[in-house]
């Protein structure tokens, strides 16, 4: 009952420090439960799945280099948009490795983990779930780095992403554990799919030192594809644990034109949505399914969408069609994103949603 007390006045404290959109950015972190408390001792992960409802990305703000590099920056109006058009949960993709120092113990820049609190608070007082997604930590993978990045080799870049989280772990151990979930890291591939097991079983052991009780989500190899499942192992007796897929097929309707895809300019004009195309929709869903009903875990699509690219009335039809598969099974989703001209529902230009597209997301009731 202490747990359970001490968060909802943790709740009124924010809820007094004003949901108005102008005071969101005065808004500082607040204890809302004791961080070993276990104040949803009775929830399961896959009500706490289920809870998460319909979703979307913040992509391209803070998983940019800097915040506005691509553009997008985080606004007041953005989470209040989210909540008025109907959806539950932000997923935030972040970039903590290019905010962090690169010798140890490798610290958090502080002006920028600001930006990562004051999207928190927003979220928050919104009555918002909000998922933090450690996002692009490309020496780790493998992959080549960009301008601002610095290179400290693959094991030191392992050993700076445990300490990041054991960071972000200390500093929002007090926040709910049902409203606040962490993503380990968005779509292992490349050098980290080789010791993915080891290091997600790494990170558990960080994260659960201040945070016993959190949910957290955790992505399949193979960059976070159906087929990444059959390699997945995670600890049997941490049963708050989420997995989550990504599923971008068809991919050649989905992609087409993307300028950071090699090769995407021939499928531009690429149609959906045909009886095949539905299918290679429905098959990594089912393979999803079936994966957690076996290894007894629920499944997250944490990412899905179509390139602006494509012809809007097929993105329409595209993602009504998504949409709906992958709630006919039961699963909640995100979709990627919000706010980008590329891909999001919302024109942060107009402040204005594009109808269809929105309605395919939440249906009119």
């Amino acid at each position: 009952m202490l747990g359970i007390f001490c968060r909802l006045i943790g709740y009124l404290m924010l809820m007094a420090l004003g949901i108005a959109g102008a005071q969101a950015q005065d808004f500082v972190l607040k204890p809302f439960s004791e961080s070993r408390a276990p104040d949803i001792a009775g929830l399961t992960a896959a009500e706490q799945s289920k809870a998460l409802g319909r979703g979307v990305n913040f992509g391209g703000t803070l998983e940019a280099p800097s915040e506005g590099a691509w553009g997008g920056k985080l606004s007041t109006e953005l989470f209040t948009a989210v909540r008025q058009g109907g959806f539950q949960t932000i997923r935030l993709p972040v970039r903590f490795s290019s905010h962090a120092a690169v010798s140890a113990p490798y610290k958090l820049d502080e002006a920028f983990m600001k930006r990562v609190d004051f999207a928190i608070n927003n979220a928050l007082s919104r009555g918002l779930n909000i998922i933090v997604d450690f996002h692009h930590y490309h020496e780790m993978d493998g992959d080549p780095l960009e301008a601002e990045e610095v290179g400290i080799g693959v094991e030191k870049s392992r050993e700076r992403f445990l300490a990041i989280w054991e960071q972000l772990a200390q500093r929002y151990q007090s926040l709910p554990n049902d409203k606040v979930l962490f993503e380990i890291y968005n779509e292992p591939h490349g050098k980290t799919e080789e010791v993915w097991n080891e290091l997600l079983a790494k990170a558990l052991a960080v994260i659960r030192k201040t945070n016993p009780h959190r949910f957290l989500i955790v992505d399949a190899a193979n960059w976070a594809t159906a087929w990444g499942l059959e390699k997945l192992a995670i600890p049997a007796a941490d049963r708050r644990l989420i997995v989550t897929i990504h599923n971008y097929a068809p991919f050649k309707f989905t992609m087409q034109g993307a300028s950071w895809i090699e090769g995407s300019k021939p499928w531009l004009g690429t149609s959906c949505c045909d009886k095949t195309q539905i299918e290679e929709i429905r098959t990594p869903l089912d393979m999803a399914v079936e994966w957690g009903a076996k290894n007894d875990r629920p499944i997250y699509v944490g990412e899905f969408g179509s390139n602006s690219l494509a012809y809007y009335p097929d993105r329409v039809a595209y993602t009504r069609i998504m949409r709906e598969e992958i709630e006919k099974r039961g699963m909640s989703w995100a979709y990627w994103d919000f706010a980008s001209h590329e891909f999001g529902p919302w024109d942060p230009t107009t402040k204005s949603w594009l109808p269809e597209l929105h309605e395919a997301l939440v249906p009119k009731k």
